[in-house]
């Protein structure tokens, strides 16, 4: 079932997506695809780090000690 799904849903955004290349302009249509693909490499840096990167650490805090 989630497999048919996956097809009809694929199947429709594959037309969804040629109707609405019909009717936009080149160029319009190539802004946007840079646009998509900026936000794409955005999300792909963001989620590719660690967690511990995401923590920025004050020069008056203390180091932190993991006790293994």
């Amino acid at each position: 079932m989630a497999e048919e799904n996956s097809s009809e849903l694929r199947q429709r955004t594959r037309a969804l997506t040629e109707e609405l290349k019909s009717k936009i302009r080149a160029e319009e249509l190539e802004t946007l695809e840079h646009r998509v693909m900026a936000v794409v490499e955005h999300n792909r840096r963001s989620t590719s780090k660690r967690p511990v990167e995401f923590i920025k650490r004050s020069t008056a805090s203390r180091s932190l000690r993991i006790a293994m």
